[in-house]
């Protein structure tokens, strides 16, 4: 399988448009790009899953889970940062799968490469997940039905709503 995963807090605070939120609240900065992930990964086969990994703060020694679709959302707990939760993983499942680590931390892009895992910086992250809007945007923008089409749906819903 390809996964993707994600450093959470280094990606949001290097994107403006997620970092900008935290001014609301970190969960809404949080939830926001979470909300854009889930958004790439519909539209796009790059990726079987992707992961994104957060420090947590909770008292128990389980991680915390949350899925949204095919994301997978990871909270770190006190003892055990974020970056050692996704080192834990890379050591698990990198000799299994093909995964690619997205952070600009130095720690954890230095156990990528140890792990033969690939590296995407977080402008690479964004460029992905902005050029994937953009090129969705740009498919419904290019349909053109042309003038007769248009004409024939427009007589159509006059007919329905009553209007002459």
């Amino acid at each position: 399988m390809k996964y993707l995963i994600i450093d959470g807090y280094n990606a949001i605070s290097k994107i403006k448009e997620f970092d900008a939120k935290k001014d609301v609240s970190l969960e809404a900065s949080r939830l926001s790009f979470i909300k854009a992930l889930v958004d790439f990964g519909q539209r796009n086969g790059l990726f079987d899953k992707v992961v994104i990994v957060f420090d947590g703060k909770s008292e128990s020694l389980e991680l915390s889970r949350e899925i949204y679709g095919d994301i997978e959302v990871l909270f770190s707990n006190k003892d055990r940062d974020a970056d050692k939760v996704i080192v834990d993983i890379l050591k698990i499942s990198s000799e299994k799968n093909k995964i690619t680590v997205a952070s600009d931390d130095n720690f954890i892009k230095n156990h990528a490469r140890a792990f033969g895992c690939g590296i995407m910086s977080v402008k690479g992250l964004e460029d992905l997940i902005i050029l994937k809007k953009k090129a969705s945007r740009s498919k419904i923008i290019e349909k053109d039905i042309g003038n007769k089409d248009q004409d024939a749906i427009t007589n159509e819903l006059k007919k329905y709503w009553g209007v002459k």
